[in-house]
């Protein structure tokens, strides 16, 4: 029985900025998330052989993602941002063979391996004011993920999320997205994928307005 231990996840956001009011051509928001976890046993396989098998595992997986974001409002209710991302993945995979005809033969390696991957996204959301604290906004966007070592591995993602936004101060919104639809395209394989749902993709966000009124 797999067991995954998620030692903590966070979401953040960046404060800069001066007198602001949300929602104003000309003005600014910053947020972005920061997210960490830790599974102490990832993964298991049994591969078969005509001469044996392998048992391959992996344990000690860490994932750790940064991706700030910054907004401009281009009218009072439109608005278009960008999105750099950095992740990197990192843990230990071990092969055990074991022979069926010679015990001589079986043998044992295990090594620690790590990965990082770069991207940037850009995304355009289109403010539903209901009252002055609160409302609607869908997002959009395009974004790529790239193997930062081998940087024809990636995918290309093209999607939108529907989010209510609450604003609890005139320069601080908390958000809540629901769902997504999602377009995916593996540069490698070409493989694509395409994903939609109301409830599978539950998320939570902060971003700090400022700029004119």
């Amino acid at each position: 029985m797999k067991q995954k231990l998620l030692l903590f996840s966070i979401l953040f956001t960046l404060f800069i900025g001066s007198a602001a009011a949300q929602g104003d051509k000309g003005g600014y928001y910053l947020g972005g998330s920061l997210s960490y976890n830790y599974n102490s046993f990832g993964s298991s396989s049994t591969y078969n052989y005509s001469t044996g098998y392998t048992i391959y595992t992996t344990t000690n997986i860490a994932a750790f993602t940064l991706s700030p974001e910054f907004g401009y409002f281009i009218s009072k209710k439109w608005s278009i941002g960008i999105q750099p991302t950095y992740s990197r993945n990192s843990g230990t995979e071990e092969s055990d063979y074991y022979s069926n005809t010679a015990v001589a033969d079986d043998y044992t390696s295990k090594d620690n391996y790590h990965s990082s991957a770069v991207g940037l996204g850009i995304n355009v959301r289109y403010y539903c004011m209901i009252t002055d604290k609160f409302g609607f906004f869908p997002q959009v966007g395009i974004s790529t993920l790239n193997n930062s070592t081998y940087f024809k591995y990636g995918t290309l993602t093209i999607g939108g999320t529907p989010n209510f936004v609450f604003f609890a101060t005139p320069k601080l919104g908390v958000n809540l997205g629901f769902g997504n639809i999602g377009y995916n395209l593996d540069y490698k394989t070409k493989d694509h994928t395409l994903n939609a749902g109301l409830n599978d993709k539950i998320s939570f966000g902060l971003n700090y307005y400022w700029g004119k009124k």
